[in-house]
């Protein structure tokens, strides 16, 4: 049910906690606060069904009878799923994005990385950095990783397509268009390097392997493509930083996207469903609101605070935060950790590295960015620059 009369929570926090808000526009629960948000991302009493509940909240029963196909794929993906059902579907992926699995693609990333360098020096000036650089790197970096061929304007038009319809699934041609690419995605699965050894044998099991696959497909495109651009932003925009990328300084490239990932995380909310009838840090919550949860520590239309900490050890993977940085939830937290982060951090630091090296003298141009309108994403849609002459 949903709680349009949600009673505003009593101001019972700890000073400098920010209590859980009712937004009447969204028709959910905000928890902006960090402190919070590690609770809700690790308790008991917030699902990760949020898809689910969605269509009953926003589709109509006859769009989700006309439809059925289309909401039986997306509860499919293992980030809809809670323990026990999440670990033992998560496990195997996450194997498959580990360090060291991230580590032996380098070659590749840098040979790709210097394919879309050079398409990029090839088109006029100013040279578009999205389409040609962060769309194309996050793209052929999964193709290459899942095993399809299949180009990166078709991938990220069918991301994009996805994540209109997940935002607004009330629009029936969105709910069209998201079909569409349904199919799309799961004849281009077939066969692909990255199902094997996934079970395909009954047609439960194929269903189930083709949208954990393509689940990673969606995650793996626009955030690093969001993440890649707003690299380059920031070490284009700050001459001095740009001149300790050139130099390869010791720290600066890892130092720098960590730094991005903190004031322009590519994905700024997770999802939540409160499990059951709760009083939480002082909000009455009923079963089945929905509950946003800020992974900037700001609200939905807050900007995002760029002196935020760098980010805490992951508590999936174990990997190590940044000497004295401060706990951030910029990858997720807890068993839902972003299982994409390690190939993610490379990749940017793949871009820096390559760029630096071949373009030392790049500069932004006049109004060089420009930003995607999306209260989820923080991502440019175009960023100008000026190469400066090859090196």
């Amino acid at each position: 049910m949903t709680s349009a009369t949600a009673p505003v929570p009593p101001p019972s926090l700890a000073d400098g906690v920010r209590a859980p808000e009712w937004d009447e526009g969204l028709d959910c629960w905000v928890v902006a606060d960090p402190a919070l948000a590690l609770q809700v991302l690790n308790h008991p009493g917030f699902a990760s069904g949020t898809f689910e509940r969605s269509f009953q909240l926003y589709m109509t029963d006859a769009a989700r009878a006309e439809y059925r196909e289309l909401t039986e794929f997306l509860r499919l993906w293992f980030v809809q799923a809670d323990a026990p059902e999440h670990t033992a579907l998560r496990r195997p992926v996450q194997r498959m994005f580990s360090a060291s699995y991230v580590r032996s693609l380098a070659p590749r990333i840098e040979e790709i990385t210097d394919e879309c360098l050079t398409a990029l020096a090839a088109g006029a000036a100013p040279q578009d950095v999205m389409p040609a650089v962060a769309e194309g790197i996050s793209g052929k970096v999964m193709a290459h990783v899942v095993g399809i061929d299949v180009p990166p304007p078709v991938l990220h038009e069918w991301s994009r397509t996805l994540s209109l319809f997940i935002g607004a699934m009330y629009r029936r041609d969105y709910a069209q268009a998201a079909h569409r690419v349904m199919v799309e995605m799961s004849e281009a699965l077939v066969g692909a390097r990255a199902l094997d050894g996934f079970p395909t044998d009954t047609p439960e099991d194929r269903a189930r392997t083709t949208a954990t696959w393509a689940m990673c497909l969606f995650g793996g495109l626009e955030t690093t493509a969001s993440l890649l651009g707003s690299t380059v932003l920031t070490a284009l925009g700050d001459r001095a930083l740009w001149e300790t990328v050139v130099r390869d300084e010791p720290g600066a490239v890892t130092g720098l996207v960590e730094s991005v990932l903190v004031s322009k995380p590519p994905l700024r909310h997770l999802g939540r469903v409160a499990a059951y009838d709760q009083e939480f840090a002082g909000a009455r919550l009923r079963q089945g609101d929905l509950v946003l949860v800020s992974l900037t520590g700001q609200g939905p239309l807050d900007e995002v605070a760029p002196e935020a900490g760098a980010p805490a050890a992951c508590p999936v993977t174990g990997a190590a935060a940044p000497a004295g940085g401060d706990r951030n939830l910029v990858f997720g937290h807890g068993p839902h950790y972003c299982v994409g982060a390690p190939l993610a951090r490379s990749e940017a630091a793949v871009l820096l590295r390559r760029l630096a090296a071949r373009f030392p003298h790049a500069r932004l141009s006049d109004e060089a960015a420009v930003w995607g309108p999306n209260l989820s994403y923080v991502g440019l849609d175009h960023l100008y620059v000026d190469l400066g002459g090859e090196a």
